[in-house]
């Protein structure tokens, strides 16, 4: 499916001009005369871009830009601006619009902004998402078992008997269990990162989380 722009300027000709040229770039463009037509039309149906006019009657360019920000996170805007509103587009960026253009617009240029900014929010969509499963793996196959590992351990310590012994050793074997998992884990993780990585030289020697399990298994014995 073609990327979606959503093209707002209360000036048909250009609305309609700049709908013509989008879409014999390969683009799927909808158009709006003004800032409340605007959000009506992402309510129904979401851009991924949207060329927003600073200048419109009804409401401006800044309060529409404010209100897609706030209700349509996702959707990226790039003001048009005259001259005379050059310091204003500025302002508009410190609000949250990713570019600006001075009209008259250059439609080149303007294609090469759009899918510019399209790609930038395609890597950094795969960044997020890395991100979020890196953030899961560290929560559920890390940070969780080191936690059970430490309160295994400290149960075990906590028992001295005779008849405890065979509690506290199976509380030892399964914090052993648990830590070669993680090492597991671990060694993936390094080993990814290096291949990901190569071309940065990145040099790491070995995580030993081994050493780890090795002074478990001493205190099984010792048990």
């Amino acid at each position: 499916m073609n990327d979606k722009i959503l093209v707002v300027d209360d000036e048909e000709s250009l609305r309609m001009s700049l709908k013509f040229k989008l879409a014999s770039a390969g683009f799927e463009v909808d158009v709006a005369g003004d800032g409340e037509e605007a959000l009506e039309k992402l309510k129904s149906q979401p851009a991924d871009i949207t060329l927003l006019d600073i200048n419109m009657p009804r409401m401006s360019g800044i309060e529409a830009l404010t209100l897609i920000r706030q209700e349509y996170p996702h959707t990226e805007v790039i003001m048009l601006t005259g001259f005379a509103d050059f310091s204003t587009a500025i302002e508009c960026l410190k609000m949250g619009a990713r570019d600006y253009l001075v009209k008259p617009v250059d439609t080149t240029e303007l294609v090469t902004r759009l899918k510019s900014l399209l790609r930038s929010r395609s890597s950094e969509k795969a960044l997020y998402e890395v991100q979020e499963q890196y953030s899961s793996l560290f929560l559920h196959d890390l940070l969780e078992p080191l936690k059970a590992i430490q309160g295994q351990l400290g149960r075990a310590a906590k028992l001295h008997s005779a008849s405890q012994s065979k509690e506290r050793q199976k509380l030892i074997e399964e914090a052993i269990e648990k830590n070669s998992k993680m090492a597991s884990t671990i060694q993936a993780l390094i080993d990814f990162s290096l291949r990901e990585f190569e071309k940065g030289k990145i040099e790491s020697g070995q995580i030993n989380a081994e050493e780890i399990t090795k002074r478990l298994q001493a205190l099984r014995t010792a048990t």
